[in-house]
């Protein structure tokens, strides 16, 4: 039997720190390859057109597998091509699930290139069905609880997409994921710019830019930039907005990223066309609705639509309008469906086409109104309760309006409630009950007052003798 001596000891311990010096001297030169090659593969996405694929979880494997020269496996060699081709990827993705069904990488994977390739009603059935193992790798959580948070945000469940978001952000930082964490910032700057609590979206924004920024993606700073300039035009800050959104094109615009800049020329226009400014408007609508990704073509017909309204040119009105329908309906777009046939409505009620009006209103009135859509059924209400109206239904004009009235009320629409409280003077006044018409219209100067909309104002104050709303109809 051999006894262990002092020197068994001191070599035992030579051979530890030898074990642990070369195991800290493989993991630095690792590092430093990841590093490298993170920087190398970077440098191709600089100026990539939205959307792209980007996962630093597939770099980091990628670089681990290379780097001890091993076989990388089929779901990282996927993850790899969506880098580079999303629509390719994805069917191969599609493909390869057909044969491994319980995979979590390649359902996640699969999940994620519907939503950056816009398929949403497959993205919700996709995220909706997977069901995560008890012991799933965080770095698969985070992306779970980042791409449910999306679903959630599409269906306006912000509470829970506010939650999945910070806890996917919680992961990712332990990660050191960068852009993951990116990601996940311009999402709640999303759900709080959605919900008007603006400074929070603000701070949310420019973190996100600045993480973009040490990344030097620039796709991703000129949409951040370009966030910002929305959230001054739902301030109604329109020179401001006009601003941000000038800085992000210059940046799309520098770096020949077309369709980047078409969606923020969309945006640019959105703020002139507020601003009253309509032949600046047309102009940038016209070069998005060449340009543009489907999406941005889609609104920037609606846009153009809105444009020939408001400057008394109809018939061009309904030719961008159908453009607009046609493409929405294409993209399977709910919420731009909806807010372009109520458009038409508009078109047919200003030609004085009002039974084509009725029938779209009253279809649009029947369905359920998507989420995330800026139609709201009030509207459908009150042109259905002025087309009445005018047709000099004035029971059925006032019941409409009445209806309209209680929507405004349930979602503490001011303006519109103000407006409705107007056009129910104007019946009153009709109907000879002075009366009745001087207080719904002081009831409407109130409301207008209280949101301190200065046109609503001057045009109801012009009418705050109801005999001169009388006159006005003779």
């Amino acid at each position: 039997m051999q006894y262990l001596t002092l020197n068994t000891f001191f070599f035992a311990e030579l051979i530890i720190i030898s074990i642990t010096l070369l195991s800290f001297a493989l993991r630095l030169r690792l590092r430093a390859y990841e590093k490298q090659t993170t920087l190398k593969i970077l440098q191709t996405f600089r100026k990539k057109e939205l959307p792209f694929f980007y996962s630093s979880g597939t770099i980091k494997q990628e670089c681990f597998q290379t780097f001890f020269h091993l076989r990388p496996h089929l779901t990282l060699k996927l993850e790899r091509h969506a880098m580079k081709n999303l629509n390719q990827a994805a069917k191969k993705v599609r493909f390869s699930l057909k044969k491994s069904p319980q995979n979590l990488r390649l359902q996640l994977l699969d999940a994620e290139l519907s939503q950056l390739l816009e398929q949403k009603s497959d993205f919700t059935h996709l995220i909706e069905n997977i069901v995560l193992p008890v012991f799933t790798p965080r770095a698969l959580k985070a992306k779970y609880n980042y791409l449910k948070a999306l679903n959630e945000l599409y269906q306006t469940d912000m509470s829970s997409a506010s939650y999945h978001l910070s806890s996917a952000l919680k992961s990712y930082k332990k990660l050191n994921y960068l852009y993951e964490e990116a990601e996940c910032y311009a999402a709640l700057g999303h759900i709080y710019r959605i919900t008007g609590v603006f400074d929070v979206a603000d701070t949310m924004y420019r973190e996100a830019q600045k993480i973009y920024t040490t990344l030097n993606l620039t796709a991703k700073i000129a949409e951040t930039e370009a966030y910002l300039g929305i959230i001054e035009i739902s301030r109604e800050n329109y020179n401001q907005a006009q601003k941000y959104l000038k800085t992000a094109a210059n940046i799309a615009q520098t770096n020949n990223l077309t369709k980047t800049l078409a969606d923020i020329n969309n945006r640019q226009v959105l703020a002139a066309f507020l601003n009253q400014d309509h032949k600046t408007a047309e102009k940038f609508y016209n070069n998005a609705l060449k340009n543009g990704t489907p999406q941005a073509q889609a609104f920037a017909a609606e846009m153009l639509s809105k444009i020939m309204l408001k400057t008394n040119r109809p018939d061009k009105a309904l030719k961008y309008a159908d453009i607009a329908l046609n493409l929405n309906q294409t993209l399977n777009h709910r919420a731009g469906i909806f807010e372009t046939l109520y458009l038409k409505a508009e078109i047919f009620y200003l030609k004085e086409n009002y039974n084509q009006a009725k029938k779209i209103l009253t279809s649009l009135i029947q369905e359920k109104t998507p989420p995330s859509t800026l139609y709201y059924p009030a509207n459908a209400y009150t042109m259905l309760g002025l087309i009445e109206l005018k047709q000099n239904n004035l029971n059925k004009a006032k019941t409409l309006i009445k209806q309209a009235l209680d929507l405004e009320h349930a979602k503490n629409r001011l303006k519109g409630a103000a407006i409705d409280y107007g056009n129910l003077a104007q019946i009153a006044l009709l109907e000879k009950d002075e009366a009745t018409a001087k207080t719904y219209l002081e009831q409407a100067l109130a409301y207008a007052k209280t949101i301190d909309d200065q046109e609503l104002i001057t045009t109801l104050s012009l009418k705050a003798n109801p005999q001169d709303i009388l006159q006005s109809q003779k």
